[in-house]
């Protein structure tokens, strides 16, 4: 199947000239991190926007997760059963986001590396985190009962 094959999809909505819609402008980073979002909230209440019965599960092992690593902390149980939510919750993620990249063959090949940088940018901040919190945990504990 060539390029000239495939339809091409309007990004103009329904009604509007495409001459009189502006281009997005790149590069504004706060003004167009804003945009996005109200652009993301827009087409997830959008009528021609189906939701999956793999999307409600995600939805709702996410609120599991929480509410079993608040559990976690705020229950004394052994530290052995305190790891089970954790590792419950990094299977979450892990389904969540399997889930997710079979959406991308939908996607043409620049859609789809932009998606694939982010999920990577995304998962390096959850790395560095993840250690800036253990390295803050390490740190108030030697410090002892000084206080």
């Amino acid at each position: 199947m060539s390029e000239s094959d495939v339809p091409k999809i309007e990004s103009t909505p329904p009604g509007e000239n495409a001459a009189d819609v502006e281009p997005p402008i790149r590069r504004q980073g706060l003004t167009n991190f804003l945009r996005a979002l109200k652009h993301v909230n827009e087409a997830s209440v959008a009528e021609n926007v189906k939701q999956r019965f793999s999307d409600y599960v995600t939805i709702a092992l996410v609120v599991l997760c929480i509410l079993s690593l608040v559990m976690a902390v705020c229950v004394p149980v052994p530290p052995g059963i305190k790891l089970l939510p954790l590792l419950f919750t990094v299977g979450a993620v892990i389904f969540y986001i399997i889930n997710r990249l079979g959406i991308m063959i939908s996607l043409t090949a620049r859609q789809a590396l932009i998606v694939w940088q982010i999920l990577v940018a995304g998962f390096w901040l959850g790395v560095t985190s993840a250690m800036l919190v253990m390295l803050a945990c390490f740190y108030f504990v030697s410090q002892g009962n000084g206080y």
